[in-house]
């Protein structure tokens, strides 16, 4: 199903890496067309949660080589390419645990990393993936692999920042608990924030002058408010914050490499545009809810093209048979 880092023939590894590479554009690519659709009122739940899956679908499968020490071979990259798209469509039509094919395979191709330095967020990515497998709801489906997946990476920046690293019962725990959380009957307001607030007790915060920390710390507090209630739309909370990290960190470090671009300089204050939009989004204010959209299509937009007018790099010709 894959061949381990370093140890590929070369013309196989190179058209292995390219098929990863191309499914992670299609679904970035895809992403981007759904939150637009979503965010202009085109059957907005569907078209937006089937943008947060593509999003991270795209995001987590490029990083995939660097987080289980494995490439994955093209024909399994076509399968979970392909599973992911009968989910979609299995979603769509109202079909019962739709997304159990792809999360089977994805923790499959998973199992190489459950070990080494790579295994704690790891281990919280498999348990998103998890989640989804069972997942019917629109807010338990964004935070199964989505939010799992946004704090897995947290979990990987934070800590080679701070030089220290996790400990794999401590992430166990985690796991086991998001899980607990994730099938348990209490009210939802209950499950995110709890599932958040275990997160802040496991990873701690790591704070900084830059827009990354701040930003990510604000996306992790916003599932939090999911606890006012009648004062704040539950779900969106949770929609919301996972946003503003996509636009602190998931965005602007990890799409240019998407598409084979030199990482563009981004403004320092691009973060903060999301947490207004999200601000705006919360208010329940009728004549805010469409400043709010066009704010996120607007920083959407403008990432989308700074990305693209950076200089691409090629990987070449493949090697010689």
């Amino acid at each position: 199903m894959w061949y381990r880092i370093g140890k590929a023939p070369d013309r196989q590894y190179f058209l292995a890496n390219l098929a990863l590479i191309r499914i992670s554009q299609i679904f970035a690519a895809a992403s981007f067309a759904l939150f637009a659709a979503g965010l202009a009122g085109m059957a907005h739940a569907d078209s937006m949660i089937l943008g947060l899956l593509s999003f991270y679908f795209s995001v987590m499968y490029l990083q995939h080589p660097a987080f289980t020490n494995t490439m994955p071979k093209p024909w399994i990259s076509y399968i979970l390419a392909a599973s992911f798209a009968a989910g979609a469509a299995g979603y769509i039509a109202g079909a019962p645990y739709p997304w159990l094919p792809f999360s089977a395979i994805y923790i499959v191709l998973y199992s190489p990393g459950f070990k080494g330095q790579n295994a704690p967020p790891n281990l919280v990515t498999a348990a998103g993936l998890a989640a989804l497998a069972f997942a019917g709801e629109p807010w338990r489906i964004a935070l199964s692999f989505p939010a799992a997946a946004a704090l897995s990476l947290i979990m990987r920046v934070d800590h080679a920042k701070k030089r220290k690293t996790m400990s794999l019962p401590k992430a166990a725990s985690f796991a086991a608990a998001y899980l607990a959380l994730a099938a348990s009957p209490l009210p939802p307001s209950l499950v995110i924030s709890l599932t958040f607030a275990a997160f802040f007790a496991l990873n701690g915060v790591y704070l900084s002058r830059e827009p990354y920390s701040w930003g990510t710390l604000a996306g992790r507090l916003l599932p939090l408010f999911s606890l006012l209630g009648p004062y704040v739309p539950v779900f969106h909370a949770l929609y919301l914050g996972i946003a503003v990290i996509m636009f602190s960190l998931c965005i602007p470090w990890f799409i240019p490499s998407v598409f084979l671009r030199r990482v563009p300089r981004w403004p320092r204050h691009m973060p903060a545009l999301a947490i207004a939009a999200a601000a705006l989004r919360l208010s329940r204010q009728p004549e805010l809810l469409v400043v709010a959209a066009f704010l996120f299509l607007a920083l959407g937009a403008y990432a989308a093209v700074k990305v693209l007018r950076e200089p691409s790099f090629s990987l070449g010709p493949p090697p010689p048979r």
